[in-house]
């Protein structure tokens, strides 16, 4: 959909019929059953791309990407958003998940998002200050519940020059230990220890032995343990019994379940 209008017609409709609703960002933390998903795509562009910049606020609508956002933040020499760099996806679905490192969260400097409720577009836009929301780690709360429209962001005063060395340093860290430029949905699992301050899910996974196994098509990658990469026209199935089959073997060798931080669609594990 392109516009607000738009977004609540089509809302309208699904309530009428009772169809089911998938909104999606930039699909790139998205697992999707090779069924397909039965029900309404939403995919937000054109009048929610736009970002705006007004003193230390700065206003993102959701379809935006977060790269732009935040080299957009950097041009202006605002700090905050830029231990972000090289997370791909959109602003709104950054904010769903709580996007984030291991030091830094996009709701960190969140001040307000503006919403509309799935299930009751006719109550217009929604206001939700950074406080009403319930952001814990790589979650919001608000899946499933409301489409995000825009978000306010309060950023302060920075060096434009330290801003653009932080980022390439980013860009680099993530290079040199991610699969980039490989087919895959970014991290799987969430970290078990929150801000995976003890051992992360990677290392688990490469302490287990797994790093390089693969199922089908699907691969766990062998620079980053945590990343599983479409290596050979992987299907769902593969992604899914693998996942299963990590879950498990971690499960038996350090007594941790392992939980999924990508978002599942017609999925079960």
């Amino acid at each position: 959909v392109e516009n607000l209008a738009q977004l609540v017609n089509v809302l309208s409709i699904a309530k009428v019929y009772n169809e089911k609703i998938l909104v999606i960002g930039a699909g790139s933390n998205m697992l999707i059953s090779d069924k397909g998903f039965d029900g309404i795509v939403i995919k937000l562009k054109r009048d929610f791309n736009t970002i705006s910049v007004e003193g230390e606020q700065v206003v993102a609508y959701s379809a935006a990407m977060l790269p732009m956002l935040i080299k957009t933040t950097v041009d202006y020499s605002l700090a905050g958003l830029e231990e972000l760099f090289g997370i791909p996806g959109s602003v709104g679905g950054g904010i769903i998940m709580n996007a984030g490192t291991k030091t830094s969260t996009i709701s960190d400097y969140l001040e307000y998002i503006e919403v509309i409720k799935i299930n009751a577009p006719e109550e217009g836009i929604i206001k939700l200050a950074k406080e009403q929301i319930n952001f814990k780690y790589r979650s919001s709360g608000l899946e499933d519940q409301y489409v995000i429209i825009k978000a306010c962001f309060k950023l302060k005063k920075g060096d434009s020059e330290l801003l653009k060395k932080r980022i390439n340093e980013c860009l680099l860290k993530r290079s040199e230990t991610q699969p980039l430029g490989t087919f895959n949905a970014g991290c799987i699992f969430k970290n078990p220890y929150e801000g995976g301050k003890d051992i992360t899910a990677a290392k688990l996974i490469e302490s287990a032995g797994l790093k390089g196994f693969s199922i089908g098509g699907a691969c766990v990658s062998e620079k980053h343990a945590n990343f599983i990469i479409n290596k050979n026209n992987a299907t769902c199935e593969d992604f899914v019994n693998l996942i299963k089959y990590v879950t498990k073997v971690v499960k038996e060798k350090y007594s941790v379940e392992l939980q999924p931080e990508i978002t599942l669609v017609g999925v079960e594990l």
